[in-house]
């Protein structure tokens, strides 16, 4: 055996060794994967007595002795809202996990007490504790925003089917998202997809947000007892820039939404139970007449001139029987709070 083939096989034991002996490994360790699950350090809460209108939040700590999926549960006890956090980890981090006193949807705490609970996938062990909201979280902190609680906007354009059966396209002051007012959309129109519509001017031009960055966030309520499957919601932006908001004082509709204009599209069908906060980054519309080559999609939020939230249903009738199922319904897909806010949703700020 001549020295160039014994330096190759001292070569290959020595990396042969090493592949052996080597501490490094791949995948969790056996203990994470069948020790035994311990508390480390107990659940603990930075603030338990907040004041989310002052921008207040509350942060949360636990140690474990190996990661895990663990969950914690917040609720309101008087108005049964809730919000949950989730994380997969050892350590519970109060620097990170916080909560800022807004639910996982509506409807939304209040000045009350709520119970906090944190539980861990496949473990029996849940910790407890409580939290006193001494003052509720403010929601009206957007760049645009409207609630109606002052009626509707005297620059706001109402319009809708004057032929349908029970057709309320009106402010109402008796079941409000947030507040004491909201805007009703319903009615019956059994032969034709359009009730009405609600037409809103609006003036963002200092927005710093691009469009992925800008969310239009809406408060829409259902039917409560018998939901019309054929219902939904058009949101339409306009950016038209060059004709006036009310061109045509005949109408009783904008004048920013025409076929030839650049108008973006948002179609939500309204098939829950009871009110609902939906959040739409701006970037998620679609033109509205894709097909027109003399307009140019360039989506730009500081050129959104109108909104407009229009009310539709699916007919039914025996002439054009698309839902016959809806024969005789009422649409109701009443909305309230309208926001625009910057860099996320408005439940996530």
């Amino acid at each position: 055996m001549n020295l160039k083939t014994k330096l190759i096989l001292f070569l290959g034991l020595i990396c042969f060794l090493y592949t052996c002996t080597k501490e490094e490994f791949e995948g969790p360790s056996i203990d994470n994967l069948y020790g035994n699950f311990e508390i480390t350090e107990p659940l603990t809460l930075t603030n338990e007595s907040p004041s989310f209108a002052s921008n207040e939040q509350v942060g949360f700590h636990c140690a474990l002795n190996k990661p895990v999926e663990w969950k914690i549960a917040i609720q309101g006890l008087s108005t049964s809202a809730t919000r949950e956090i989730t994380g997969f980890s050892s350590l519970i981090d109060s620097n990170t996990v916080v909560w800022n006193g807004g639910p996982t949807q509506v409807p939304f705490f209040s000045e009350e007490a709520c119970s906090v609970e944190l539980t861990f996938e496949n473990e029996i062990d849940t910790l407890r504790d409580t939290i006193t909201i001494v003052s509720a979280k403010s929601y009206e902190n957007g760049i645009w925003f409207e609630d109606f609680e002052d009626g509707l906007p005297s620059d706001g354009l109402v319009y809708y089917n004057t032929d349908g059966g029970g057709m309320t396209f009106s402010v109402a002051n008796d079941d409000a998202l947030l507040g004491s007012s909201y805007f009703k959309m319903g009615g019956r129109v059994n032969w034709d997809w359009a009730l009405g519509s609600l037409d809103l001017p609006l003036n963002i031009a200092n927005v710093s947000q691009a469009s992925d960055d800008l969310y239009i966030n809406i408060g829409m309520l259902s039917d409560l007892d018998d939901v019309h499957t054929g219902q939904f919601i058009n949101i339409l932006i306009s950016e038209e820039t060059n004709t006036p908001f009310n061109d045509n004082l005949d109408n009783n509709a904008s004048d920013l939404f025409e076929s030839s204009m650049e108008v973006y599209k948002m179609k939500v069908p309204i098939d829950w139970n009871g009110w609902q906060l939906k959040s739409f980054r701006y970037s998620d519309f679609e033109p509205r007449d894709p097909n027109n080559p003399d307009i140019v999609f360039d989506m730009n939020p500081n050129n959104i001139r109108a909104i407009r939230i229009a009310c539709q249903a699916c007919p039914s009738s025996s002439g054009n029987p698309i839902c016959p199922e809806n024969f005789g319904k009422d649409v109701r897909t009443d909305i309230d709070h309208i926001i625009f806010t910057a860099n996320s949703a408005l439940l996530d700020q």
